[in-house]
């Protein structure tokens, strides 16, 4: 038993003294790495040759190889090669689905050099898996989110959000997702918002894909209506010299009758700012 104890103690301080070790080796300063040195990079074409009618499996252990050599990089650094070593990759396997994603991840976590060229970079891995999986949504969907997270490209975005959302099985979140942002860019009109959210509430796979498509439907119904109604109520504050009820418009000829909102209830007006309120009541619809 004793001996068993010493053996431990024994152990617990070697592995303590090599941690101790291995934290000092690290603070002194030292060149690259050999790892970080890509003397040479054969071409699909040979690797193909060097596969022996397994280009999928050689593109695999490129993969693995690529994330283990980049993990050596900092992220302020540019990262050598890595548009190269991410087309090789998907030159043997256009199909590799991670091979796309994880590849515009680690150039997208790369913050220094020309973010310009890097954010090029990134667009034309996407662009290429997209060609070569043209049924793919994912992939889409991925890119749709790195740009707008990590470039804060709100156009670009949308580009590819539009490209998912028509590819076959695309979930309904990513109809909702164009809708959404298309009304937060302006790139439509209002009677056009309508009407896609029209057609997306008659297409909806669920209940939960109803109701927000219904909500976004009475939101662009209630901006149409503001966008009519504001400046009559404006009109006649500036006329009055205080906000209206609907009955004064009435009587002044600006309305025929109260309006009413997209499920069928009564606006109101908001006192202080003179301008249509809803209630957005539509649990009913």
């Amino acid at each position: 038993m004793k001996r068993t104890l010493i053996s431990l103690l024994t152990i617990a301080a070697l592995l303590a003294v090599a941690i101790a070790s291995e934290m000092q080796l690290a603070k002194i300063p030292r060149e690259d790495p050999l790892g970080r040195k890509l003397l040479y990079l054969p071409s699909p074409e040979m690797l193909r040759l060097m596969s022996l009618g397994n280009p999928g499996l050689v593109a695999d252990v490129l993969y693995l190889w690529s994330i283990q050599y980049y993990s050596l990089f900092e992220p302020h650094e540019r990262f050598l090669y890595l548009e190269t070593v991410s087309n090789l990759i998907t030159d043997l396997d256009p199909l590799y689905v991670d091979a796309y994603r994880i590849g515009a991840l680690i150039m997208e976590i790369q913050t220094g050099g020309d973010q310009a060229e890097l954010k090029r970079a990134v667009r034309h891995l996407f662009d290429k898996g997209l060609r070569n999986m043209p049924d793919d949504w994912s992939l889409a969907e991925s890119a749709a989110w790195d740009f707008f997270m990590r470039f804060g490209d709100r156009e670009l975005a949308l580009h590819y959000a539009e490209i998912s959302a028509q590819r076959p099985d695309a979930p309904a979140r990513i109809k909702r997702l164009v809708g959404v942002w298309r009304d937060e860019e302006g790139v439509w009109s209002v009677d056009d918002s309508i009407a896609y959210w029209r057609v997306a509430v008659a297409d909806a796979v669920d209940d939960y894909d109803r109701k927000m498509c219904l909500s976004k439907l009475y939101d662009a119904v209630f901006t149409r209506d503001r966008q009519k109604i504001d400046p009559l109520l404006a009109a006649h504050a500036q006329s009055s010299g205080s906000c209206a009820d609907w009955g004064a418009l009435i009587r002044a000829g600006l309305l025929d009758q109260a309006p009413l909102d997209f499920a069928g209830n009564g606006y109101g007006i908001d006192p202080e700012k003179c301008t249509l309120a809803a209630f957005k009541k539509i649990k009913d619809l």
